[in-house]
């Protein structure tokens, strides 16, 4: 069985996790005592092993093969690095309890992670589990461009970030998340046993005391925000009851308007003409999103024709509709004109785009603050929500009250709006 990097199920190892499960200790025991397992960091790495395996539930799980691989002790809750993980992946692949992939380089830069998941016969022995996860971190912050984790000092910010994620996941842990089928009697996939995290980037950027400034990225990713919105989503039940979907519209436009003018824009940012040509909302939107990751207008054209090229071989009829109108319209508008059409439009804020991902990256976190300061909110209210993005489930009976404060809950942390413009 071939597992590819791109694989859109695969998750990525959490070293951070831990729980206090009495039924996860047993387990722990019974599983170290059946193999050759003889030292307490194998017992502390079987433990994380299939904390990851049942938060992950039916996905492989993506894990280094590198002997030397170390996680900085904020982000790894059971001390324990490459040596003892590959240790005990080796025993759980001998006795069957797990399928492992070991993987390798490809040719032109590919490659196969490696990667393990749960056979039947350690599913069993899992579903039997009430798992009380206690994360040894919340807040993360990667290097750069790079996905590697780096260490930091705390400053008022990440402290009622973490204080508020904190309260977020306790909420969570107190209430049944599934995926049922439309007709609302089976449950397709239990979305509980999920972790909240919020990952930033270290742009170089600090306040006085060199401290980063958690300025850049944000997001956080769950069982829930993977799952294939138009098809699956809809079908979350909380608690038994339906849910509903609402997000902030244009959200990144109306983000960069609401930090720069303080409001957000009057009608839809992406309607647009050129030359008496109406342009298809999906395209403009795909073209703003673009240009305000990229730095030029060549690479913006180019990004565009290759996202709209992944729609020429989907079996999704709807791809299949704005592929067709793609090529239609840029048969007779060029990309670069839409692109003017659009920063014409927002003249106002125009100087934001074709900047580099550094300013991408700034929106995309000013977001983030915008959502995460709903959920606090909601969470203040014992209301549950689930994010993806720019968006928020909540069950039907809540709608009400998510409406109201999607209008009237403003930038948590002033400083990053300020440093935005």
């Amino acid at each position: 069985m071939t597992f590819i990097i791109k694989d859109p199920d695969a998750k990525s190892f959490n070293y951070t996790l831990d729980s206090s499960s009495a039924e996860l200790a047993a387990l722990v025991d019974k599983l170290f005592e059946e193999t050759s397992l003889n030292r307490q960091v194998h017992k502390r790495g079987l433990k994380l092993i299939l904390i990851n395996l049942i938060v992950f539930k039916d996905s492989k799980v993506l894990i280094s093969r590198d002997n030397n691989f170390k996680v900085i002790p904020r982000y790894n809750a059971s001390d324990v690095g490459g040596t003892a993980i590959n240790t005990v992946t080796d025993e759980l692949e001998k006795s069957e309890y797990i399928s492992f992939i070991t993987g390798k380089n490809l040719p032109n830069g590919n490659g196969i992670r490696s990667s393990m998941q749960a056979t039947t016969q350690l599913n069993v022995l899992l579903d039997k589990i009430t798992l009380q996860l206690a994360p040894s971190e919340l807040v993360l912050i990667r290097e750069g461009n790079t996905k590697k984790l780096i260490d930091y000092t705390d400053t008022p910010r990440t402290l009622r970030v973490r204080q508020e994620l904190t309260a977020y996941n306790k909420l969570l842990r107190n209430v049944n998340i599934e995926l049922r089928d439309p007709s609302d009697l089976t449950v397709l996939k239990d979305l509980n046993h999920q972790i909240v995290q919020r990952k930033f980037i270290d742009t170089g950027e600090v306040d006085i005391q060199g401290r980063p400034l958690f300025n850049s990225g944000g997001r956080t990713y769950s069982a829930w925000s993977s799952l294939s919105g138009s098809a699956e989503r809809p079908n979350i039940v909380i608690d038994g009851q339906p849910t509903i979907e609402l997000d902030y519209q244009a959200s990144a436009i109306n983000v960069i308007y609401k930090a720069l003018t303080g409001v957000v824009y009057i009608g839809d940012p992406y309607t647009l003409s050129v030359r008496g040509i109406e342009i298809p909302r999906h395209l403009v939107k795909a073209v703003a999103t673009i240009s305000l990751n990229s730095d030029g207008v060549k690479g913006t054209s180019t990004s565009v024709g290759s996202e709209y090229g992944k729609l020429k071989t989907s079996l999704k009829v709807a791809d299949q509709i704005e592929y067709s109108e793609y090529r239609k319209i840029t048969n007779k508008v060029k990309i670069k004109d839409i692109l003017e059409a659009f920063l014409n439009k927002h003249k106002s804020i125009r100087h934001m785009f074709l900047r580099g991902t550094a300013i991408g990256n700034k929106v995309q976190c000013l977001e983030s603050d915008l959502v995460f300061a709903v959920v606090n909110e909601l969470t203040i209210r014992s209301i549950p929500t689930l994010t993806v993005h720019d968006s928020f489930i909540v069950k039907v009976s809540d709608e009400g009250t998510l409406k109201t404060l999607m209008t009237t809950t403003g930038f948590p942390d002033q400083d990053l709006v300020k440093g935005l413009i």
